[in-house]
C-alpha cells in the first residue's frame, strides 16, 4: 500500500512524533510506500530521515494515488481530505488533552478512529459524532528500547523524561530522590531535549516519566515511575499494569501521589526486580509489529470518504490551524505565569531565610547599641550633676565675695597709670 501518515508538528520529538515514526518504520519494514506529511519540520523530522523515512511539508509530495491516510490531528484530516478526496483516512486520536487531537465533527471526512488507551476512549466516545472506535495498544520498538544492564539493588541515577515535569511537582520527586541519594537528570522540552531517549535510559536505574516515555523506560528494562505534573501513579508492576494501561500511563489510575509522605512511601517500594518484568510486559503486549500488523489491517479495510462537494475543508482546516496557535499561545504565556509566580515565591522565601539567617547578628548588634546607649546616658547623668555642683557652688556667699573682690581688683588695675 501507499500510506500517507499525517501531523500537523514534527519539528520536536514527544509522544504523538515518535508515535509517527514508530509506526511508519514498521510500516516500511513490511514493504509499503510511506510518506511522512507535516506542517513544521525540525529535529524530529531530519531524525527521521536519518532513519531511512520519507519526510514532507510539501503539499506536491502528496501521492493522489494514495491507497490509505492515517492521520492524528484534525488540521491535517481537513487538508488531506480536501488533497486527497477519493482516499481512505483512519484518524489515531493521540490524547484527551487538547481539541486538536480529536478527530473532525464534520461527518464523512475520516472512516474511522484509532485509541490507544481506554482514557482517550473514553473522550472520543461522548463526542457529538459518532465514530467507529478501534482500541489498540501503544507501540514501542523493543529493538530499538533494549535493555543495557539491570537497575541496581540501590538506585544511584533517575533519569526525569518527558516534556511537563516542572514546578513544585520535579521540586517533589528531586527532593525526594536527593534524601535517598539518587542523581536526577531531566531529559524534555523543559531541559535538554533528544531524540534518542534510549541513551538517557540506559544509564539510569529509576525512569520518572508518563505516557509512551513510561513505556520506553519499561522496554529499556528500568524500574519505572509514573509521576509528571498532571499526577502519579508511582511504580509499575503486574498488579497495577493493566489499570495503568488502560489510563495511558497518566498518573490517575489509583490513589494520587501528592504529599511528600506518600511520595516516599511509594519510592521506598523499589526493588531492581522491577526492570526484568517491565520489558515482559513491553515485549509482551506492546510490540511495534503486532501495533502495525493490526494497524495494517484496519487501513485496508477503511472506507473512501462520503461525497463532501462544497464542504469548506480548506477553511475548516485554516481555522482549526489558528485556534491551535492561540492555544499554543495561552499556553505559552500560562507557562511563563507560573514560573514568574514560582519565581516571586522563591524570592521571598529566600527573603525570609536571609533574615533567619540574620536574625542573630541583628540582634547582638541591638543589644550593643542599647549598652552604649545605657553607657551613654549613664556619663550624661555623671555631667549633669557635675554641672550642677558646680552652679551649686556658685550661688555660695563666699564665691560670690570672691566674684565681687576680684571684679573690684579688675576695675583698681585698670586706674593704675601705667609707666
Amino acid at each position: 500500500m501507499r500510506i500517507t501518515l499525517a501531523t500537523h508538528g514534527f519539528a520536536s520529538p514527544g509522544g504523538s512524533q515518535t508515535y509517527v515514526q514508530t509506526v511508519a518504520e514498521q510500516l516500511q519494514r513490511l514493504g509499503h510506500e510511506v510518506l511522512i506529511f507535516t506542517a513544521q519540520l525540525g529535529a524530529m523530522s531530519d531524525f527521521a530521515r536519518d532513519r531511512g523515512l520519507e519526510v514532507s511539508s510539501d503539499p506536491e509530495a502528496l501521492d493522489r494515488r494514495c491507497d490509505a491516510v492515517l492521520v492524528q490531528d484534525s488540521i491535517m484530516a481537513y487538508e488531506l481530505a480536501e488533497r486527497l478526496p477519493e482516499t481512505p483516512q483512519l484518524f489515531r486520536a493521540a490524547s484527551d488533552l487538547y481539541d486538536l487531537q480529536l478527530p473532525p465533527a464534520l461527518p464523512g471526512v475520516v472512516d474511522a478512529v484509532v485509541v490507544c488507551s481506554e482514557r482517550v476512549r473514553r473522550r472520543v466516545r461522548h463526542l457529538a459524532m459518532r465514530h467507529a472506535i478501534h482500541r489498540l495498544r501503544q507501540p514501542i520498538d523493543t529493538e530499538r528500547f533494549v535493555p543495557a544492564g539491570d537497575p541496581a539493588a540501590s538506585p544511584r541515577r533517575a533519569v526525569l523524561l518527558g516534556n511537563y515535569l516542572g514546578g513544585k511537582r520535579l521540586d517533589l520527586v528531586r527532593e525526594a530522590l536527593g534524601r535517598r541519594g539518587v542523581r536526577c537528570e531531566r531529559v524534555g522540552a523543559k531541559s535538554e531535549s533528544t531524540c534518542a531517549p534510549e541513551q538517557a535510559i540506559w544509564s539510569a536505574d529509576i525512569v520518572v516519566a508518563k505516557g509512551r516515555a513510561a513505556l520506553e523506560g519499561m522496554a529499556c528494562g528500568k524500574a519505572v515511575f509514573v509521576f509528571d505534573h498532571f499526577g502519579g501513579d508511582g511504580w509499575v508492576t503486574p498488579e497495577r499494569y493493566s489499570a495503568m494501561e488502560a489510563d495511558n500511563f497518566a498518573g490517575h489510575s489509583g490513589r494520587p501521589i501528592s504529599t511528600p509522605e506518600l511520595l516516599d512511601d511509594e519510592l521506598d517500594r523499589y526493588s531492581p526486580g522491577m526492570g526484568t518484568v517491565n520489558r515482559e510486559l513491553t515485549t509482551a503486549y506492546h510490540g511495534a509489529r503486532t501495533h502495525t500488523a493490526e494497524l495494517c489491517a484496519l487501513l485496508r479495510d477503511a472506507d473512501a470518504p462520503a461525497e463532501l462537494d462544497g464542504a469548506p475543508l480548506r477553511e475548516l482546516a485554516r481555522l482549526v490551524r489558528l485556534q491551535w496557535l492561540a492555544e499554543v499561545r495561552a499556553l505559552n504565556l500560562e507557562e511563563r505565569s507560573r514560573r514568574a509566580s514560582g519565581d516571586a515565591e522563591r524570592a521571598r522565601a529566600e527573603l525570609a531565610r536571609a533574615r533567619l539567617e540574620h536574625a542573630d547578628e541583628l540582634d547582638e548588634l541591638s543589644a550593643r547599641l542599647e549598652r552604649e546607649r545605657v553607657d551613654h546616658a549613664t556619663e550624661v547623668s555623671a555631667l549633669d550633676a557635675e554641672l550642677d555642683c558646680l552652679r551649686a557652688l556658685t550661688q555660695t556667699r563666699r564665691v560670690r565675695l570672691g566674684v565681687r573682690l576680684g571684679a573690684i581688683a579688675d576695675s583698681a588695675r585698670r586706674t593704675i597709670p601705667t609707666r
